[in-house]
């Protein structure tokens, strides 16, 4: 998913772009199992900065963690993306501590015509869902995201009293070595 640089303009605009999994590593890579539909509003601010405020919806391919059966999970991730120029070439991704989790900010030089979007989707993936959600059950016992019983697991057994069969020739070795007085 692309931003091109030349649909930013100098008014407030809206976006919409969509993409494939197969088309990018990146959803592939963070379970995305439908085509993604992103809605951008650009806005710009003084000079030649952009702010775009981003929203990508589509479906997860996920587990449930509780039933260990395929699930499919509607998702919605936003981010804030500044863009401005700088006069080097190339993007430069900034690294604010002061910025939050969907916040992003680059400064692009006069040879960038485009910006990938694809990892800030992916990434913004990656900190707001798991993949393998553990759902609650309902007062009947059922996984609430599948429908299904859960597999009951077995309790582990309890050890038998005694000395293990595997051990028994042991004691008898023990008593005929006379190292029954013996201490260590």
């Amino acid at each position: 998913m692309i931003l091109a640089i030349t649909s930013l303009g100098k008014e407030p605009s809206s976006l919409q772009l969509s993409g494939n999994p197969s088309d990018f590593v990146e959803f592939a890579d963070s379970g995305i199992s439908t085509p993604i539909r992103l809605n951008l509003d650009v806005t710009p601010l003084s000079g030649d900065s952009h702010l775009v405020q981003g929203r990508a919806v589509g479906a997860l391919a996920a587990e449930c963690g509780r039933c260990v059966e395929p699930i499919t999970l509607p998702f919605s991730v936003h981010f804030n993306l500044l863009l401005d120029r700088q006069d080097p070439v190339g993007v430069e991704w900034v690294d604010d501590d002061h910025q939050g989790v969907e916040d992003y900010q680059a400064h692009l030089g006069p040879d960038v015509t485009e910006i990938p979007l694809q990892s800030i989707i992916a990434e913004q993936l990656v900190l707001n869902y798991n993949l393998h959600p553990l759902p609650d059950l309902d007062a009947a016992g059922r996984c609430v995201q599948c429908g299904r019983t859960p597999i009951a697991v077995a309790e582990p057994k309890k050890k038998d009293e005694g000395v293990d069969p595997r051990w028994a020739k042991l004691e008898g070795l023990k008593g005929s070595s006379g190292l029954e007085g013996s201490k260590e």
